[in-house]
């Protein structure tokens, strides 16, 4: 006879009972939200995409469809994510000097974001970010004596200004744009293109392409600021 209890493991079978494991309450969550708008962003805009972003997170793509329901609503959060971490200016200064510093922070965006502009002009939904930024440079023009008219139309040309200077070039094998590689671009086509060009002009463009882009696109911008003065009203 054995004794009292009986043994786990033993010869047995009637009653004999193996300690029980803990019961699974479910995996815990491999991502969430701000972990995937990362993984976009550091995927970057120029291939930011479900799979993309899943391959990143070595997710399967599915799982993102229970934080956004389509490609636009992430990659709508990753502009925001974009926006928001960006520097942006304080609205301080006269109106030339407003708009410059603004148009030069959304330059750096653009720069550090390649694929970036393309996304914020075909974007289906709204960025709160972006919005929330332009809202402030033109309640800023407001009180700078601009109508409420002239002050969306000041603001348009300048962000205008800044997003073209990002898409130009764009179409070469889908590739993101820089201003730089928008340049490369353009230099490679020069020599095609001076022959035709009126040989008073083929300095002065051979100097633009091969230029710092940066240079351009600030003389760019104070032609632009000069014809916005007419709007600027009496306190300029």
């Amino acid at each position: 006879m054995g004794s009292g209890g009986e043994r786990e493991g033993g010869g047995g079978h009637v009653g004999v009972r193996r300690a029980g494991r803990t019961p699974k309450v479910g995996r815990p969550a491999l991502v969430d939200r701000a972990a995937i708008v990362r993984a976009a962003v550091a995927v970057g805009f120029g291939r930011i995409g479900m799979t993309s972003v899943a391959d990143r997170l070595g997710i399967k793509h599915s799982t993102l469809y229970r934080y956004f329901p389509t490609r636009d609503a992430l990659i709508t959060a990753a502009v925001d994510a974009a926006v928001t971490g960006a520097e942006w200016p304080r609205p301080a200064g006269g109106w030339r000097e407003l708009l410059r510093a603004q148009a030069w922070a959304a330059f750096r965006l653009l720069e550090s974001h390649p694929g970036l502009a393309a996304h914020i002009v075909s974007l289906r939904v709204d960025s709160d970010a972006y919005g929330d930024i332009a809202h402030r440079v033109v309640t800023a023009l407001l009180d700078r004596g601009f109508t409420a008219e002239d002050a969306i139309l000041a603001h348009d040309l300048v962000h205008e200004q800044v997003l073209m200077f990002f898409l130009a070039g764009g179409r070469d094998e889908g590739a993101p744009t820089t201003p730089e590689r928008a340049r490369l671009l353009r230099r490679d086509m020069l020599p095609e293109a001076l022959p035709r060009v009126d040989p008073r002009l083929r300095q002065a463009l051979t100097d633009v392409v091969t230029g710092d882009p940066r240079d351009w696109f600030a003389r760019k911008l104070d032609v632009l600021l000069a014809g916005l003065a007419p709007l600027s009203g009496p306190a300029e």
